[in-house]
């Protein structure tokens, strides 16, 4: 099991959902990484591609769950002391965007009949996986480098503690 790497249990709580997301999206990153490296032929590649919309399906409700704790807690607090309008609040609210618009575009993509698809056309639309997955991982760093600190170093005890209360609840149903 991976150590926390911080010792603030609302801190706490974000890191175990990064590690919780993380885990899901090894799962399906896999997939991507097989058609970049081209190990499918075209049969496999449509089953790949079917499991790999499966599993973003499953993984976009604990993401939604987890980026609205922070849009609707954790980013209006730090707010209050450094501001919304540019700076990290507002660069990771544009990722979140961004992770939803990659993934959005490739569940689009693999909405209709699969078999009407080309291997490569397939590999196209995989990349928005993949980007999804290296914007969502860089995010998670970010967060964890830049936010949380700040959440230590700016935030009183109280809202330390009252933070902890309002993100103490599950991403999954």
């Amino acid at each position: 099991m991976k150590k926390f790497q911080f010792e603030l249990p609302a801190l706490r709580v974000l890191e175990n959902e990064h590690n919780y997301l993380s885990y899901l999206m090894d799962g399906w990153h896999t997939i991507v990484l097989g058609f970049e490296r081209d190990i499918y032929n075209e049969e496999e590649a449509r089953e790949a591609l079917q499991t790999l919309r499966k599993l973003i399906i499953e993984f976009i409700e604990p993401l939604k769950n987890h980026t609205e704790k922070e849009e609707e807690i954790l980013f209006p607090l730090l707010s209050k002391y450094i501001g919304d309008e540019q700076g990290p609040i507002r660069a990771l609210e544009d990722e979140h965007e961004e992770i939803d618009s990659y993934i959005g575009h490739f569940l689009h993509h693999t909405l209709g009949n699969l078999n009407e698809l080309s291997l490569q056309e397939m590999k196209d639309i995989v990349k928005d996986a993949g980007e999804a997955f290296e914007v969502i991982t860089i995010h998670f760093v970010k967060e964890q480098s830049i936010v949380f600190p700040m959440v230590i170093n700016t935030l009183r005890i109280t809202e330390q503690d009252q933070l902890f209360d309002d993100l103490y609840t599950s991403i999954i149903s």
